[in-house]
C-alpha cells in the first residue's frame, strides 16, 4: 500500500538527522511547556482543592489556599504540611472548579510553588500516566497521547495536542500504526477543533490513513468556496493529501500556486507545504517541487520566494526560467531583482556565469550589492535528498 510506502520513505528521509518540531502548527504552540515537562522540572506536584480565597487589605495582594488531597510527586521540603498558600486570588463559587494541581519547587527549604490549574479526575489521570512514560521511547508517547486528542476535558486535549506539536515529524511517522484514521477525521471535521490544530491532524492522517482519507482531504481542499478553517490550515491540510494520493496532491499543488486569483495566505501556505516535503525527501520528489517552484516564477508577488528556496537548496535545473523573469515590468521590484542576482552568483551553471556578466554591464551597483550581501549568507550546499 502507498501509506506503508509513503510512511516508510518519510521515516527514512528524515532518519537519523535531527528533525524539526512538528512542521504544521505554529512556534507559539511548540513553545509551550507541557503538563509532562513541567512535572518533570518540580520537585512537588500536588493535588487539592482550594478554599478560602482572600485578599490582603494592607497591600491588596490575593491568596487561596489549597488542601492537599494526593501527591502525585513530593519531596521531604513539604514534611507534613497539608495546606498550601497559593499567592493570587482564585476565586471558589458556584461552578468554578476546586480541584487544582500545583507544581512546586523547593526555595529556601519550603515549597514554593511555580505554576498550576484546575485539575478534575480526567487531568490527575492522565498526567499520572504520561508521567510514567519513557523519555527514550517517542512512539509509546505518542501513542499514550493520541486518544486523549479528542478528550472531552479541555486541559487534556490541548495537552496531548501539544505533546504532537512539539513532537518530531519522523517520531510521528513512526508512532502510524497506532492513530486511528477515523478518530482523526472526526477531529478535522468537527467545528469544535480549534483550527490551528488542523494541520497536525491532516499531517496524522496522510501518515496513517488510506484512499477514503485522501478522498476526505481533497473534498476539504477543493470546496468552494474555501471555508475559514480550510483556507487558514492549507498548507497542513495539503500535505496529508499528497501523502496519500501523490499524484492528485502534487497536482493540486501546482495549480495553487499558479492561480494568482488565489489568497495570498492559501498560497503561501501551499508553499510551505512544499518546503516540507522538500527538506523530507528531497530526491524523491525534485521534480514535483520544481514544477511547484515553475509555477511561481511569472507572478512577481512570489517568484523572490521560490528563487531564493531553488538558491539555498542548490537546485540549478530552472535557472533560465529564472532568468527570464528578470526583465519583466512585474518582476522590477528591488527584492526580486535583488534575488535573481543571488541566484545567478550562486549559481555554477554558464547562463548564470553569462547572465551576470550582463547584469554588471548595465547595473553595476546592483551586482556589487548583492555581492557584498552575499557575504553574510550561509555558503549553499547543493541538497543530496
Amino acid at each position: 500500500m502507498f501509506r506503508v510506502a509513503a510512511l516508510t520513505a518519510l521515516v527514512l528521509a528524515v532518519g537519523p538527522a535531527p528533525a524539526p518540531a512538528c512542521t504544521f502548527c505554529g512556534d507559539n504552540v511548540r513553545a509551550k511547556p507541557t503538563l509532562r515537562m513541567q512535572y518533570a522540572q518540580a520537585s512537588a506536584v500536588l493535588h487539592g482543592k482550594l478554599a478560602n480565597p482572600r485578599f490582603d487589605p494592607k497591600t491588596d495582594e490575593g491568596f487561596t489556599d489549597l488542601h492537599v488531597g494526593a501527591a502525585l510527586k513530593d519531596a521531604p521540603a513539604r514534611g507534613n504540611q497539608n495546606v498550601l498558600t497559593l499567592r493570587g486570588y482564585l476565586p471558589v463559587v458556584g461552578d468554578t472548579p476546586s480541584e487544582y494541581l500545583a507544581f512546586c519547587t523547593v526555595k529556601d527549604g519550603k515549597l514554593d510553588v511555580t505554576a498550576g490549574l484546575a485539575a478534575p479526575a480526567a487531568v490527575v489521570a492522565y498526567l499520572t500516566g504520561a508521567a510514567k512514560l519513557a523519555e527514550n521511547d517517542p512512539t509509546a508517547r505518542l501513542a499514550y497521547y493520541f486518544p486523549h486528542l479528542s478528550s472531552p476535558d479541555a486541559t487534556v486535549a490541548a495537552d496531548a495536542f501539544v505533546e504532537f506539536a512539539r513532537a518530531a515529524d519522523a517520531d510521528i511517522a513512526r508512532a502510524a500504526k497506532h492513530f486511528s484514521p477515523e478518530a482523526i477525521r472526526k477531529l478535522i471535521g468537527d467545528e469544535k477543533t480549534p483550527t490551528e490544530r488542523l494541520g497536525v491532524f491532516a499531517f496524522l492522517l496522510g501518515v496513517s490513513g488510506g484512499p477514503a482519507d485522501a478522498a476526505f482531504l481533497e473534498k476539504l481542499l477543493k470546496q468552494q468556496p474555501l471555508s475559514a478553517r480550510a483556507r487558514e490550515s492549507f498548507g497542513g491540510l495539503l500535505a496529508g493529501y499528497v501523502l496519500l494520493d501523490p499524484k492528485g496532491g502534487w497536482a493540486l499543488a501546482q495549480s495553487v500556486l499558479a492561480d494568482t486569483e488565489r489568497p495570498y495566505s492559501v498560497r503561501l501556505s501551499s508553499l510551505g507545504a512544499v518546503r516540507f516535503f522538500q527538506a523530507a525527501r528531497g530526491a524523491e520528489c525534485k521534480a514535483e517541487v520544481l514544477k511547484c517552484c515553475a509555477a511561481l516564477l511569472p507572478d512577481g508577488d512570489f517568484a523572490d520566494q521560490a528563487i531564493e528556496d531553488l538558491r539555498r537548496w542548490g537546485w540549478w535545473d530552472l535557472s533560465a526560467e529564472v532568468f527570464a523573469q528578470f526583465a519583466k515590468p512585474t518582476h522590477a521590484a528591488p527584492i526580486v531583482r535583488r534575488g535573481i542576482v543571488r541566484y545567478a552568483l550562486s549559481c555554477p551553471n554558464d547562463d548564470a556565469k553569462k547572465f551576470v556578466a550582463t547584469v554588471r554591464q548595465s547595473d553595476p551597483k546592483l551586482v556589487a550589492a548583492v555581492e557584498e550581501m552575499l557575504k553574510l549568507y550561509d555558503p549553499v550546499t547543493p541538497s543530496k535528498k
